[in-house]
């Protein structure tokens, strides 16, 4: 490839992430106030149903699992154009996970204080973005801001791109039938009991609404990991995270003693639309057919947590590629995912999720 072609690619990439950005947002742009005008509708009018603490864990599994048959079934189609077709079903999700917000607050008796602000602001914090900008914590208090349209407009943007940024890592490369797809429907699972563990959080403090109304903002950019990352921050050294991506599945795949036809197809489809050079897209793949393993460095994920769960999410996809996930796969998955710094939890959920 070119170093024209390279430029062209990246402004073709460019224009599909504008394009995907701006049409989320457009989905998203009414979702807040809707959530938050039919979720306290529905319980004026079912008193009965108002949860309480001991049912939030029913609540987050119930919409988690609906999230992933949602992306599931997703009409994923070859090439980053593809995803374009799937934005409702991406908007649907972030809506279900507003709602289940809703009514993890509810259950925490926070109805007076769930504004689309507070929704949005957990929401932020656990896709692993800044939400100063909305939420000031404070000890045991979160003090919530209130903003105009236009600079909550800025806000859902922001949002919209965060997401799309994870679900494009978790997309593009796997242009595979129903694969694309069944990987969104893990991602969709593991995130949303994320937002609901981050619902939690902020809910067992006390909410304080601002009275003041901003009419603009500067929007924070800085990424925060929505998890606890346990690896060492130390200077990581210069390597792309495709290229460690691809060696720890190479090292998956080779775990159990067979490489099966499915895995491999797996693996060379991500080697094909990594961004790598040709000659490491070459060493690669004469990998797979030789014995020993890549010794990976996982240091690198510690400042970039949209790719470690990318990387949590193609394990699980490649171990269950082949219809089977053998014991050494699952301890392998589990090994590396704690060097991601992914708890337990969050490893045996992703593991179990249908994909």
């Amino acid at each position: 490839m070119t170093k024209e072609d390279d430029v062209k690619a990246e402004a073709e990439n460019k224009e599909v992430e504008n394009t995907l950005q701006n049409k989320l947002a457009e989905n998203m742009m009414n979702v807040f106030e809707l959530v938050v005008s039919d979720r306290s509708s529905h319980f004026a009018k079912h008193p009965d149903e108002i949860p309480d603490k001991k049912s939030v864990p029913s609540i987050i599994n119930s919409y988690s699992l609906t999230n992933a048959a949602i992306s599931g079934g997703a009409g994923l189609v070859p090439g980053p154009w593809g995803m374009v077709a799937v934005i409702p079903e991406i908007a649907a999700v972030i809506r279900n996970q507003l709602a289940m917000i809703y009514d993890v607050g509810m259950a925490y008796g926070k109805s007076k204080v769930l504004t689309k602000e507070l929704l949005a602001g957990v929401l932020i914090t656990a896709l692993g973005a800044s939400a100063g900008s909305l939420l000031i914590m404070q000890g045991s208090k979160v003090l919530v801001k209130r903003v105009a349209l236009r600079a909550f407009q800025k806000i859902i943007a922001m949002l919209a791109g965060k997401v799309l940024q994870q679900a494009l890592k978790l997309a593009i490369g796997k242009w595979l039938p129903v694969v694309g797809a069944a990987a969104l429907a893990v991602w969709s699972n593991y995130l949303t009991r994320q937002v609901g563990k981050k619902a939690i959080e902020i809910f067992e403090k006390e909410i304080v609404l601002s009275e003041e109304v901003i009419e603009e903002m500067p929007l924070e950019t800085e990424s925060v990991s929505a998890r606890t990352v346990v690896i060492s921050r130390a200077s990581p050294p210069n390597i792309s995270p495709d290229l460690l991506k691809v060696q720890t599945l190479i090292n998956l795949m080779k775990i159990d003693g067979t490489i099966k036809v499915e895995e491999q197809e797996y693996v060379q489809t991500i080697i094909g639309n990594a961004d790598l050079t040709e000659s490491e897209k070459t060493d690669l793949m004469q990998a797979i057919d030789k014995s020993g393993k890549f010794v990976v460095d996982y240091s690198v994920f510690a400042i970039s947590p949209d790719d470690a769960i990318g990387l949590l999410v193609d394990m699980v996809m490649l171990a269950k590629r082949d219809g089977a996930f053998h014991i050494t796969e699952k301890m392998f998955v589990k090994q590396v995912g704690k060097l991601l710094g992914f708890s337990d939890d969050d490893i045996d959920e992703t593991m179990a999720t249908t994909g």
